[in-house]
């Protein structure tokens, strides 16, 4: 798969007329990284898999802690199918690496092969962050303009607790 591009993630939005603010910044590869600028919304993007099969983008508050076995209850799975996607799943999936996870990523989801779960205190916070596919930068928009986004890439998200 082509690797996702900022220039796409920037195009749809503004295609989709988003109203978004825009942060540069130095890479930032983890939720803890030193880099990660004060004052954004602070979010988790994870990319799960049910062994062999099923593809599930989580995004969620840093401040939700993932409880799996409730998660796969949810989802009507058993926890021990529930895993992390391997880099090259990342890749082939969303043309991402690990760090730049993004729900702006999921426009490389052409097959529909993942299903969007939201963790239900998104809509809490004033504004959503997401990287535009790259790392170094970070762009801010409400919460109803992420759903609009994911409904224009024809995923139409589950809000999970």
């Amino acid at each position: 798969m082509q690797p996702a591009t900022e220039q796409e993630a920037l195009d749809l939005l503004k295609k989709l007329n988003i109203h978004y603010r825009r942060v540069d910044h130095p890479a930032i590869w983890t939720m803890n990284d030193p880099n990660t600028p004060k004052g954004l919304p602070e979010v988790k993007n994870l990319l799960l898999k049910q062994k062999k099969s099923d593809q599930f983008y989580l995004y969620l508050t840093d401040r939700s802690r993932v409880n799996f076995k409730a998660l796969a209850d949810q989802l009507g799975i058993a926890r021990s199918r529930l895993t992390f996607a391997s880099e090259d799943e990342l890749e082939d999936l969303l043309g991402v690496v690990s760090g730049m996870v993004t729900p702006l990523a999921l426009m490389h989801d052409g097959k529909h092969e993942v299903q969007v779960l939201l963790n239900r205190d998104l809509h809490t916070l004033p504004e959503i962050s997401a990287h535009p596919n790259i790392n170094t930068a970070t762009v801010l928009m409400s919460y109803g303009d992420l759903l609009k986004v994911l409904r224009a890439m024809r995923h139409e998200p589950m809000v999970i607790g």
